[in-house]
C-alpha cells in the first residue's frame, strides 16, 4: 500500500513538471514571434508620432518616384513579424490571425493595389530589430547595386528562408538562384562598404524613435508592427485625398 501511495506521488510529481515545461516553452515561442513580448509596443502598435529627416538616399525602392505616398519600411530579414509582414513565416501570420481577426499581410497587397498603380512608393531600411538579419541585408544592397529588381526578388526569398538569413553562404545561393553576377557580388560584400550604409539606416532610424521592426513610415506617420492590410489602407487612402 506504501509502495503504491509513492507510485501516485511520483506521477503527480512528474505531471507537475510536464506541465511547467510546456508553460516554459510556450512563453519562449511567445517571446520570439513578439520581439520580446512587444505586442503593445514595438510589435503592433498603432500610428504614434510624427516622423522627420527621412532620405531615401541610396536605399532600394519599389515603385515610381514620383508616387504621392513613400512608405519607408525599416526591417530585418530574421524578424518574424517583417516576414508576416511580407506575407511569410507561417507560424506568426497565424498568431498575428488569432490576435487580430481579419488580419492581412500588409506588403503583397500595398504593392498589388497600390505601388503597381503609381501611387505608392515603398523604401527599405535596415534596422537590426531581431539581430540574426545583417548578412541577408548585405547581400541584399549588393545585390540592389546590380539591379533594383534583384534586390526585391531576394527580399521576398530571404524572407520565405528566414532561419538562414544569418548564414553567407546560404544567402549567396539565394542569389545565385536569381542569376546574380557572383563575381561582382563577392567583390562588393568583401570590400566592406555596406557598413556605413546599415549605420546610416540605423541611425536615421534611432533619430525618428524606431525601436524595433517592423516599423513603417507612411509620409510622416509611424505605424509599428505587421498590422493589418486594413491599417494601411486606410493611412495611404487619407493621404491619397
Amino acid at each position: 500500500m506504501e509502495q503504491q501511495n509513492q507510485k501516485q506521488i511520483d506521477i503527480q510529481q512528474s505531471n507537475k513538471v510536464l506541465i511547467v515545461s510546456l508553460i516554459v516553452i510556450a512563453v519562449l515561442v511567445t517571446a520570439l514571434l513578439t520581439n520580446g513580448f512587444g505586442l503593445l509596443g514595438k510589435s503592433t502598435g498603432n500610428v504614434i508620432s510624427e516622423s522627420t529627416s527621412l532620405q531615401i538616399g541610396s536605399s532600394p525602392v519599389m515603385g515610381n518616384s514620383s508616387a504621392q505616398v513613400t512608405i519607408y519600411e525599416f526591417s530585418d530579414f530574421s524578424c518574424p513579424y517583417c516576414a508576416a509582414a511580407d506575407g511569410e513565416n507561417p507560424l506568426a501570420m497565424s498568431y498575428l490571425k488569432q490576435s487580430e481577426p481579419g488580419w492581412q499581410a500588409p506588403l503583397p497587397n500595398i504593392v498589388k493595389d497600390y505601388v503597381q498603380t503609381g501611387k505608392v512608393k515603398i523604401v527599405f531600411k535596415y534596422f537590426p530589430g531581431h539581430g540574426q538579419g545583417k548578412v541577408a541585408q548585405i547581400v541584399a544592397l549588393a545585390l540592389a547595386d546590380q539591379n533594383s529588381s534583384l534586390f526585391w526578388k531576394f527580399h521576398d526569398l530571404a524572407f520565405a528562408n528566414q532561419a538562414d538569413t544569418g548564414d553567407i553562404v546560404k544567402m549567396k545561393a539565394l542569389a545565385k538562384l536569381l542569376g546574380a553576377d557572383m563575381q561582382t557580388l563577392e567583390k562588393r560584400i568583401s570590400s566592406g562598404i555596406y557598413e556605413q550604409r546599415l549605420q546610416d539606416d540605423i541611425n536615421m532610424a534611432k533619430a525618428n524613435g524606431i525601436q524595433g521592426t517592423p516599423t513603417f513610415v507612411i509620409n510622416g506617420q509611424t505605424l509599428v508592427g505587421a498590422r493589418s492590410y486594413s491599417k494601411f489602407k486606410s493611412i495611404i487612402d487619407s493621404e491619397l485625398k
